[in-house]
């Protein structure tokens, strides 16, 4: 017979709402029924304990791949600027390979943007006022709580943790 979790803990509910009142007495099969909670309880424990490694493992080697994205990306910036450099002082401002697949361009002088070396020196008109953000600060609405203050719009709500190593 395949039970889950869940249906075997309903049947040792349901068997526990046959103690008899009176004597206290025990169903016979509520031992059984326990046998059959804790088994299912220790597999699922070991999945869990299987998904968190997966995904241990997935994460690590994402990270593994974040980093070589990054210094691939880093390396063709590189050989971008290098690159454009030596077109910049030889005078070439195309090339492209012998079948026409890929090509790079140099347009010089093309491109315009603002540098900004001090802000200080800006006149009002060039600056924008950009508003500060607010987020509640949780670890003083929770020392406030803690000294037996109410907080108006915060409680603090406690929780289950289960552990597994």
């Amino acid at each position: 017979m395949n039970i889950t979790l869940h249906a075997a803990t309903e049947l040792v509910r349901e068997l526990l709402d046959q103690i008899d009142p009176e004597t206290g007495e025990l169903p016979a099969e509520l031992e059984q029924a326990r046998a059959i909670v804790a088994t299912k309880a220790v597999a699922v424990v070991a999945y869990i304990v299987e998904q968190e490694r997966n995904a241990a493992m997935a994460k690590e080697y994402a990270k593994e791949l974040a980093l070589k994205i990054k210094a691939a990306d880093k390396r063709a910036d590189w050989l971008r600027t290098y690159l454009q450099e030596h077109m910049a002082a030889l005078g070439i401002t195309k090339i492209s390979d012998d079948r026409g697949i890929f090509s790079a361009t140099l347009s010089v002088g093309r491109d315009k943007s603002v540098e900004v070396f001090d802000a200080d020196q800006l006149p009002d008109e060039c600056v924008r006022l950009i508003p500060a953000t607010t987020q509640p600060d949780k670890t003083v609405i929770r020392a406030m709580i803690d000294d037996g203050d109410e907080v108006p719009g915060a409680r603090l709500v406690v929780k289950d943790r289960l552990t597994i190593k």
